[in-house]
């Protein structure tokens, strides 16, 4: 079994995400030396990351009702602690991180309740992009393992108080070519589970600061 390290390196994992097929494939663990060589490449890789912007589609299954919620739009990051996830379809909304401050907006600007969730999410996102999710490891156990293609999947088992009480594990895949995930997945405390899978990526072009904002 491979020990899992206290490490939690999404680094750019939530940055490069599309909709695979997780549950279909065949995994097993990876050593420890594996699981190290493959972490330091996932973290000099995020050190060249300076902005991220893509599209993103985000399905969540409820542990109450047999059915899917799906919502669309595109998400901004800006170093060093600039995060915009902007909904765009079938509702309007727009959740703003800039600093320690951050903001949930409806579709006319105004502000919006019950935020909490979004601004931990956004946080966990922003502090493995920039580089302080690796340095401050006691956000998460994590453990790697290979698959029957090209990925690697990495489980992210929260150990921060405030981290358990959303989130039970983080579950990704990850392109062994790119070093980017392809897919996310949030089993949340609740019982319910998100997926987010993102598309038309780009990374280190120019970001106006503007849309980072908090009025």
């Amino acid at each position: 079994m491979y020990k899992a390290m206290k490490k939690p390196i999404i680094v750019i994992i939530i940055l490069s995400i599309f909709y695979g097929n997780l549950f279909s494939q065949t995994i097993q663990n990876m050593s420890e030396s594996e699981g190290n060589v493959f972490e330091q490449k996932m973290i000099d890789h995020s050190k060249n990351i300076k902005t991220l912007q893509c599209t993103f589609v985000q399905e969540k299954i409820s542990s109450l009702f047999n059915e899917k919620n799906a919502s669309k739009g595109k998400l901004f990051y800006h170093s060093p602690n600039a995060l915009r996830w902007e909904y765009t379809d079938p509702a309007i909304a727009t959740f703003i991180i800039n600093g320690n401050n951050a903001v949930l907006l409806g579709k006319n600007d105004e502000k919006l309740g019950n935020e909490r969730m979004f601004k931990e999410l956004g946080g966990i996102i922003i502090s493995l992009i920039n580089g302080n999710g690796i340095t401050q490891s006691k956000q998460f156990t994590t453990a790697y393992y290979e698959m029957d293609n090209d990925q690697r999947k990495v489980i992210l088992t929260p150990v921060q108080k405030r981290i358990k009480e959303f989130f039970n594990t983080i579950e990704m895949n990850i392109d062994v070519k790119t070093m980017l995930a392809n897919e996310i997945i949030l089993n949340e405390k609740s019982g319910d589970v998100t997926i987010i899978s993102l598309s038309d990526k780009e990374i280190n072009v120019e970001i106006y600061s503007d849309i980072f904002k908090i009025k």
